[in-house]
């Protein structure tokens, strides 16, 4: 118990001096899945087109929009697939991602490699809908919304599709279990689950604090079952799922075999090794 302790006040004191997996370490991850992205977006790729689609964004209307931290520009493409109205702005910090968006009609979107943050900051332009999709984990969601707020229009449409707290159920106990028993090996931590809201509500919640209305809003979650831990393992590694947790361990290679005995252990239901990704989408109109 002592020993416990002493860890996860070692790991806090790490989060207090902001000594975690940085913005460079995840842009340099999803550069390496940028050829397998796919993988997940064929699974769940398709949930953002409850935003895509919203009745509340009207495609037979002039837009001027946003897509922020775009990856390889699944809601870009569903957009230009659904109006030709509409102008677009798809933003993302690797660069990896953004050559899969290569092929779409340059007339019409404008492809800008960079920081989220530092973009919203450094930039003057007014939108008419901002679009965020499957990103929130990995910004201080008080500092993005109130740079969300200021980019966008007056009655600006906010259209985000986010994981929420549960999804990737015990997998942040098991990679805290492994950090403990390989201790020397843990370089910096992690402070993804801060930034995710709890459920729809916790969604809510959120935009609400930053004058932000509900439009639509509902959740959702998605099961995917595998015969061997080992390919459980593979699933979150190629889709970017464990995105960022390779920096955490100074020897990556040495603690997986861990990882993948604790998925045995703990992720076995129906005879099977099944993950979630739970999360919550909506649409928000600025006030």
């Amino acid at each position: 118990m002592i020993n416990k302790m002493v860890f996860y006040l070692k790991v806090g004191y790490k989060l207090f001096k902001k000594e975690v997996v940085s913005k460079e370490d995840y842009r340099a991850e999803y550069d390496k899945v940028s050829d397998t992205y796919n993988h997940w977006l064929k699974e769940m790729g398709t949930h953002s087109d409850n935003i895509i689609h919203s009745k509340y964004i009207n495609p037979n209307k002039e837009l001027k929009i946003l897509d922020f931290a775009c990856g390889t520009g699944y809601i870009t493409k569903g957009l230009l697939d659904k109006s030709e109205n509409y102008k677009i702005t798809a933003v993302d910090q690797s660069g990896k991602m953004l050559e899969k968006l290569n092929a779409v009609n340059k007339d019409k979107v404008t492809i800008i490699n960079s920081d989220g943050i530092e973009f919203l900051k450094k930039s003057n332009e007014k939108f008419d809908v901002i679009f965020f999709g499957w990103a929130l984990s990995y910004f201080n969601h008080h500092e993005l919304f109130k740079l969300f707020n200021n980019a966008l229009k007056p009655q600006g449409i906010l259209a985000i599709i986010t994981n929420v707290h549960g999804t990737l159920d015990k997998i942040e106990e098991i990679f805290l279990e492994v950090m403990r028993e390989k201790e020397k090996e843990v370089i910096k931590p992690m402070d993804i689950r801060l930034n995710l809201p709890k459920g729809k509500k916790g969604l809510v919640k959120w935009c609400r604090q930053y004058d932000f209305k509900v439009l639509e809003v509902d959740e959702g979650e998605v099961f995917f079952r595998f015969k061997e831990p080992e390919e459980l393992m593979e699933w979150l590694n190629i889709t970017g799922a464990l995105a960022g947790t390779k920096k955490i361990f100074n020897n990556y290679n040495e603690v997986e075999p861990l990882i993948v005995e604790k998925i045995k252990k703990e992720k076995y239901k129906n005879e099977a090794y099944e993950i979630n990704h739970k999360f919550a989408y909506g649409v928000f109109r600025k006030e």
